[in-house]
C-alpha cells in the first residue's frame, strides 16, 4: 500500500556572492526559515526559542514546512557550521536531516558515509532516525543524543564554487540542488522519499517508511552542465555524479537507506534505463510522470521514489512546470542552464 502522497514546495532560491561556508549555510538557513514559498504562497515553518545545541522544536512547521536550526559552535569558526531540521509530520522513528559545511577542518571527528574524506569547505549532508536533541556535528557517532545516523555525504567540491542554492521540501524529505555558474549541479536528498509499497517489518520501518539519503558526490560527469547529458541511461555521464546511484568510492555519489529496524546501511540505486526526450508526452500533449523505482546494488526491490517521477526532458533545475491548471511540480535535473534528463517532484 502506497504512503501518503507528499506535496513538494520551492523555497525563495538564494544567490550566492562570496562562495564562503557561512554564505552556503546561511543561505539553507534562510530558505528553511522563509514565510513563503517561491510562487508567493504562505508557509509556515516552526521555531526554535534559541539556535545551537540541546534543544527541539518550539513549535513544528505545518504542511510541507520543515523547522531549521543552526549551530555556530563546532570549530570556533564564528559562523554556521551546520543546519539541521524536523518535519512537520512526526512518526515514531522521529527523523531529523542535518547539512553541514565549514572552513576549517581542525580536529574534525565527524561520521563520514562509505569512507567520504573529510575537506573544509565541501558540503556534508545525513539523515537520522530515533534523533533525540542535536549536539554537535563533530563526533565520531551521532550527531544527536541518540539514535541511528547514515553518516555525512560529501555533495560538490571542496572549495565550494556555486553562485545560486534551491531547496524543495515536502512533508517527509527535503532535496537541496547546488549550482555552478557553468549550469553543473550538485544534489541531495534527505529524509523518507522512498515508499517500499510495503508494511512488512522486512520492507519498511514500523511507520511504513524508508529513511536514508542521496548525493551526486563530487564529480561533474563528462557533459556540459556537470551530469546533463541523459543520466537516466547513464548516456555520455560518469557514473561517479549519476543522481539516486550509489559507488562506494570515496565522495563519489551515494544512496543509501536505513534497514527496516536498524542502524546498518542499505545500498541502493535507481532501477532502469530510460531515454526521456522532449516529446516524451501523452498524444493530447499531457506531461507524463512515470514512477522511478529503486533498487538495492545487489537487485533486491526497495521501492520508488515518492512523488518524484520521471518526465520530459524540457526544463532546467529548479523550475515550474505549469498547465493552465497551474503549477504540476518543480524539477530537478542535472543542469541550471539548459534542458536535460528530468525528474518531477510533485506539487
Amino acid at each position: 500500500m502506497a504512503l501518503p502522497a507528499l506535496h513538494w514546495r520551492l523555497l525563495p532560491p538564494v544567490f550566492l556572492g562570496t562562495n564562503t561556508a557561512s554564505e552556503l549555510m546561511d543561505a539553507i538557513y534562510t530558505m528553511g526559515t522563509s514565510t513563503v514559498y517561491a510562487d508567493g504562497s504562505a508557509r509556515s515553518p516552526g521555531t526554535f526559542s534559541s539556535p545551537g545545541t540541546a534543544s527541539l522544536p518550539a513549535s513544528v512547521g505545518t504542511g510541507s514546512a520543515w523547522t531549521w536550526n543552526f549551530d555556530n559552535t563546532t570549530f570556533a569558526t564564528g559562523a554556521k557550521t551546520c543546519c539541521y531540521a524536523y518535519p512537520p509530520t512526526t512518526t515514531a522513528i522521529n527523523q531529523t536531516i542535518i547539512v553541514g559545511c565549514t572552513s576549517s577542518v581542525t580536529g574534525a571527528t565527524w561520521l563520514q558515509a562509505q569512507s567520504d574524506t573529510r575537506s573544509a569547505n565541501a558540503i556534508y549532508s545525513g539523515c537520522a532516525k530515533g534523533t533525540g536533541v542535536y549536539t554537535s556535528w563533530n563526533t565520531a557517532g551521532t550527531p544527536f543524543t541518540s539514535g541511528n545516523f547514515t553518516g555525512f555525504a560529501q555533495t560538490g567540491f571542496p572549495g565550494l564554487g556555486f553562485n545560486q542554492v534551491f531547496m524543495l521540501e515536502s512533508e517527509e524529505a527535503v532535496l537541496l540542488i547546488f549550482g555552478r555558474s557553468n549550469g553543473v549541479t550538485h544534489m541531495t536528498c534527505l529524509g523518507a522519499f522512498v515508499d517500499p509499497l510495503s508494511a512488512n517489518t522486512l520492507n519498511a520501518e514500523t511507520d511504513g517508511r524508508l529513511y536514508g539519503y542521496t548525493t551526486t558526490g563530487v564529480g561533474n560527469g563528462t557533459t556540459t552542465g556537470g551530469t546533463a547529458g541523459p543520466w537516466m541511461s547513464f548516456g555520455g555521464v560518469a557514473t561517479d555524479a549519476v543522481p539516486f546511484w550509489n559507488m562506494t568510492t570515496a565522495t563519489t555519489a551515494h544512496f543509501g537507506l536505513f534497514t527496516p529496524g536498524a542502524g546498518t546501511i542499505l545500498l541502493a540505486q535507481r532501477f532502469g534505463s530510460f531515454t526521456p526526450a522532449s516529446t516524451t508526452q501523452s498524444r493530447n500533449g499531457d506531461i507524463p510522470g512515470v514512477p522511478f523505482q529503486i533498487t538495492t546494488t545487489a537487485g533486491t526491490y526497495l521501492g520508488q521514489l515518492r512523488q518524484m517521477l520521471i518526465t520530459r526532458e524540457s526544463a532546467s533545475a529548479g523550475q515550474a512546470l505549469q498547465t493552465t491548471a497551474g503549477i504540476k511540480g518543480y524539477t530537478y535535473s542535472a543542469s541550471t542552464i539548459g534542458s536535460s534528463d528530468t525528474l518531477l517532484l510533485q506539487y
